[in-house]
């Protein structure tokens, strides 16, 4: 879709127009902004709109073992939609958090 809005900011982080705004522009526009803001509204109440946790493509590290049951290591790889429901259990955006992870059970015990 077309992006409406500059990437910059302003300085209280609100978003600045890509058209200049005023009184005879104002209607035309505005009616692009809250028709691409419904299409993701739509989309969000559909349960189609979907924030991830990091880009497709984006290192990530993995648990390769059970642990408690057999020695697991930390290694790394590339995050791919299909790993969506890993992140948190086997999948991790650090590999501090997959250490975090792996002494969990050990506390548990």
């Amino acid at each position: 879709m077309e992006r409406l809005t500059e990437r910059e900011r302003n300085v209280d982080g609100t978003g600045v127009a890509k058209e200049e705004i005023t009184d005879g522009l104002l209607k035309p526009f505005a009616d692009k902004i809250l028709t691409k803001l419904a299409v993701y509204e739509d989309l969000e109440e559909q349960g189609l709109l979907v924030r991830l946790p990091c880009k497709v493509g984006t290192e990530v590290y993995y648990i390769l073992g059970i642990p408690n049951k057999t020695p697991c290591t930390i290694d790394k790889c590339v995050f791919k939609l299909s790993d969506i429901d890993k992140i948190g259990e086997s999948l991790f955006l650090t590999r501090e958090e997959a250490e975090k992870k792996l002494e969990e059970p050990k506390n548990e015990i």
